[in-house]
């Protein structure tokens, strides 16, 4: 009996030192601070948390949209995790697609519209969610930019690449007599326009049209048709005015040179625009897209007004980082935005003298 007393005696004397020793170390939800010796690990600012850029995109297939894309993930780099989807030209998909960006947290939405109709319905779920968003290329409303303090356009302004396109018309027919084939002193043309009812469709259309009339030009409009900004459209549409017109259409003038690839396809197929001189037709398009450079350097067309997809892309992701990361939206954007919180990016007329600008800026899209 006495030995056992002993042992429990032992037993409780230990447990008492060991409950003393521990006191001495921090437990583990206790901190110790560092000596002057050490660092602590620094505590990375939420900020420095790449934000999450949703994009959404009318159609991957687009030759512009393409450079613009391409420029937005040139200039974006690694300083934001960028989630870009294709449409496909479908508008219930691209609503789709922008609900699930919307439920996966973006930081900001990045919208090139299918139909520019549809950006109420959009702006109503960023809106909702507190996203703020960017459309691009294809602007919407007034109306409809205004309903949302959160809510920016970058693009151009159609009008000025149709005046544009009109005047290099102009310059072209008065300075080579070639293009006047029949010598009435009237540019007999063609419009291959985009999409029926698009805004930058209808804006370059008419453009063309008024700017011809307040110079007092004589012209003959033979034809306007829709060319759906693609190019097999437009070799379709051209192939039937090769049937109707013949050598009576001296100028085509293309609402994007996508559509102006189709139309040369279609009529070198009747002899123009294969260094034949008795088969003269001038061509003017849109965008200086650099499938289109080549038959401007060559001489084969006239000309094409370009759209600077580098500097829309620059544009587009600057503010889309500025909104994300709580800066200013206009930081760092040197383009004044318009009463309609838009950012315009000019147009510049490319000729044969100046292919070189066209070329470059390409080069940045590409990030070459």
């Amino acid at each position: 009996m006495k030995r056992l007393l002993s042992v429990i005696l032992v037993c409780v004397m230990l447990l008492s030192l060991a409950a003393c020793g521990s006191g001495n170390k921090p437990g583990p939800s206790q901190s110790s601070t560092p000596s002057a010796s050490q660092s602590a690990e620094p505590t990375k600012p939420a900020n420095e948390k790449k934000p999450v850029i949703g994009v959404a995109i009318f159609d991957y297939s687009n030759n512009y949209v393409t450079y613009i894309r391409n420029s937005i993930m040139s200039v974006g780099g690694d300083k934001a995790d960028i989630q870009m989807v294709d449409a496909q030209n479908d508008q219930a998909k691209q609503v789709e697609q922008i609900d699930i960006l919307l439920s996966k947290g973006v930081d900001v939405l990045c919208v090139n519209a299918v139909d520019p109709k549809a950006a109420s319905t959009i702006i109503s779920k960023a809106k909702a969610a507190d996203v703020p968003i960017i459309f691009f290329n294809r602007s919407p409303s007034k109306e409809d930019m205004l309903s949302y303090d959160k809510c920016w356009y970058v693009g151009t302004t159609p009008e000025d690449s149709g005046r544009m396109q009109a005047e290099m018309a102009m310059e072209a027919f008065k300075n080579d007599s070639k293009f006047d084939k029949n010598g009435d002193g009237v540019l007999q043309y063609v419009i291959l326009k985009g999409t029926l009812g698009h805004p930058d469709a209808e804006a370059r259309t008419n453009a063309v049209q008024e700017t011809f009339a307040n110079a007092g030009f004589k012209t003959e409009l033979l034809d306007v048709q829709p060319g759906d900004f693609k190019t097999q459209t437009a070799k379709d549409v051209t192939d039937v005015w090769m049937g109707k017109f013949g050598d009576k259409i001296e100028m085509i003038l293309s609402n994007n040179d996508a559509m102006l690839l189709g139309a040369i396809e279609a009529a070198k197929a009747e002899g123009y625009f294969s260094g034949d001189a008795s088969k003269v037709m001038g061509a003017i398009g849109i965008n200086a897209l650099p499938e289109i450079l080549p038959a401007i350097k060559d001489g084969t067309i006239i000309g094409s007004i370009l759209s600077d997809a580098y500097s829309e892309g620059l544009n587009i992701f600057t503010m889309a980082y500025n909104v994300a990361t709580g800066k200013d939206v206009y930081e760092g954007v040197e383009i004044k935005p318009d009463d309609m919180k838009a950012i315009r990016v000019p147009y510049i007329p490319i000729s044969k003298d100046n292919v070189n600008v066209a070329e470059e800026m390409y080069a940045k899209a590409l990030n070459k």
